[in-house]
């Protein structure tokens, strides 16, 4: 096959449109010659067809190159060998025999898209291998932008700069928002301003929050320190999250010295063992509790830290001296209250020299307790285990306070004055307290007798059932009717009973 006739070949209608069409079509039994795989005539059959249409053709396409002229022109010197032929009387056929390169593909594909035929182009806009020409590629392709419009134009809603009230508002109303728009200093700080005005805690940490992740550290605490409130609302959200470093370190910048002082002694009340709180008291103290105006603060937390190290030490001493001590002793005692503490010592340690680091008076003495404390929690105390201590054993108790107090406390004893008692404490509670406890008749009385109205004194004594006292009171009345007229309330024998019946009989005797 000559030059001649094979420009006629593929200009021929039937040949082209078949082959063409196919071209690219996997599917299709038509091969680049326009061959069937089921036509077994293919070699006479495209002999004739090439003969009858290199005639009719050959004048139309004088004046147009062929498509091997047109790939030459490019640069392209591939051959197209005929598949299946075997004339031999064609010298370039032989050689060109093979398979289509990629190449030949790829300059072929150039030059349809300047001459196709009408089923070509059809076939080739709907399954050609480039993205440009596809039909369907670009109905895709509008459609990913349509859709990418719309993602855009709903994320916009809610990322566009609105004013600062109504984004203030969506927070609160749990509307979507975003503050990403928000990018300059004074739309931050109108936004915090927004929410301060409406005073909702959720708004003000949000652009609090917000503020915080976008400036500098020093700009963020410059800006807080006129925001009360807004500082306020992202402390307790630090303390929420147990962020108690960040929290104290915040107030400190801030300049608020005694806030961040009393923050760190709550963060050292949140440990658990109290080793750990003896040594975060005393960080505290060197580092936060410096400050004069802080003197108050400063001293308690002093006395706390004493207080914990003598109940550390209560304790180990109570357990080296093998005496037993219950779970529940441990518990009232360790990490307890001064006063609990005070209230253990005087159970188990009554007795103990005031050097002793159980003793009650040294407790007293160490942490500045009142008369009033001592003698309350004492006789609570002695009562819980069964040891009502009368008033004057009570000042003989307290009587370490050298001569004077002693000569006051040997005077007591004797004549069972009580003053100690009676100037500290309220008799009439005392009573009820140690008749709750069971104390025997004669401790009621002794206590019963320091009321100075006989009235009320009776009163209380007949309330009491304290047989002694309401004896006493009707002797000091000089009243023998009603004592006789008591008498029938006591036990016969008893010795309350001999003791009126005795008193009955002095008072009658005088009469």
């Amino acid at each position: 096959m000559n030059r001649a006739e094979n420009d006629a070949y593929w200009g021929s209608t039937e040949t082209a449109s078949s082959a063409l069409d196919n071209f690219f079509d996997e599917d299709s039994d038509v091969n680049w010659t326009g061959q069937s795989s089921h036509d077994s005539s293919f070699k006479s059959t495209s002999i004739k067809s090439y003969d009858d249409n290199s005639r009719s053709t050959k004048a139309d396409l004088s004046n147009s190159a062929s498509i091997i002229d047109n790939i030459t022109s490019t640069g392209s010197s591939y051959l197209l060998s005929d598949r299946g032929s075997g004339d031999s009387e064609s010298a370039t056929s032989g050689a060109s025999r093979g398979k289509l390169t990629k190449g030949v593909g790829k300059a072929i594909g150039d030059k349809l898209d300047s001459w196709k035929p009408p089923t070509v182009s059809i076939k080739w806009n709907s399954q050609g291998p480039s993205g440009d020409g596809c039909v369907l590629c670009e109905s895709k392709n509008e459609e990913i932008s349509h859709l990418k419009k719309r993602l855009e134009n709903s994320y916009s809603r809610y990322s566009m700069t609105l004013p600062p009230d109504d984004m203030v508002s969506r927070i609160i109303l749990g509307q979507p928002f975003s503050l990403e728009s928000y990018r300059s200093l004074e739309d931050k700080l109108a936004l915090i301003d927004s929410s301060l005005a409406v005073m909702d805690s959720s708004a003000i940490l949000v652009t609090v929050l917000h503020l915080k992740n976008t400036v500098k550290k020093s700009i963020f605490i410059k800006e807080m320190q006129s925001r009360a409130q807004a500082v306020q609302v992202y402390v307790h959200y630090l303390k929420q999250r147990y962020n108690f470093t960040e929290a104290i370190d915040f107030l400190g910048n801030l300049g608020k010295h005694e806030e961040a002082a009393i923050l760190t002694y709550k963060w050292t009340l949140a440990g658990k063992s109290p080793s750990t709180k003896v040594k975060n008291l005393g960080k505290a103290l060197q580092s936060h509790f410096n400050d004069p105006a802080m003197s108050f603060e400063t001293n308690t937390l002093k006395d706390h830290l004493q207080l914990l190290e003598r109940q550390m030490q209560i304790e180990a001493a109570d357990q080296n001296s093998n005496q037993v001590l219950d779970e529940s002793k441990e518990k009232v005692l360790v990490d307890s209250s001064l006063l609990a503490t005070l209230l253990y010592c005087c159970m188990h340690h009554w007795d103990a020299a005031e050097s002793n680091v159980g003793s009650p008076l040294a407790l007293k003495k160490a942490h500045n307790i009142t008369d009033r404390q001592l003698l309350w929690t004492a006789l609570r105390g002695r009562a819980q285990i069964s040891h009502w201590p009368l008033p004057g054993d009570l000042e003989a108790w307290m009587g370490n306070k050298g001569v004077l107090g002693a000569l006051t406390s040997i005077k007591s004893v004797l004549t069972g004055s009580g003053r100690v008692v009676k100037s500290s404490l309220p008799i009439d509670q005392v009573v009820y307290m140690l008749q709750s406890t069971d104390a025997p008749s004669n401790v009621l009385a002794a206590y019963i007798m320091l009321i100075d109205s006989l009235d009320v004194r009776l009163k209380l004594a007949v309330n009491c059932k304290s047989y002694q006292a309401v004896i006493d009171v009707y002797i000091a009345q000089k009243d023998p009717d009603s004592l006789e007229k008591y008498m029938k309330e006591i036990p016969a024998g008893s010795p309350e009973y001999i003791k009126a019946e005795n008193a009955l009989k002095s008072l009658r005797g005088r009469s």
